[in-house]
């Protein structure tokens, strides 16, 4: 991910971390497709891979992800 290190919506410095998934890959489900947590395998969606790398922010409590630097 480009060196983001700059929380865009705060200002604050941001922590670069990692998010992994447990047995199924991540996944991002637009909300009109979402069919909740035990249908969530057959919503249409973004994969995201079973671990990804992001920046987290202290100040505000956001998470940015970079689709891109998925690992799968």
């Amino acid at each position: 991910m480009k060196n983001i290190n700059i929380c865009p919506y705060c200002g604050a410095k941001m922590k670069l971390g990692f998010i992994h998934g447990d047995r199924y890959s991540l996944k991002w489900i637009p909300e009109e497709k979402d069919k909740g947590i035990f249908l969530q395998w057959f919503a249409e969606g973004i994969k995201l891979g079973y671990s990804i790398e992001a920046f987290y922010c202290e100040e505000c409590k956001k998470i940015i992800i970079d689709g891109e630097n998925s690992t799968n």
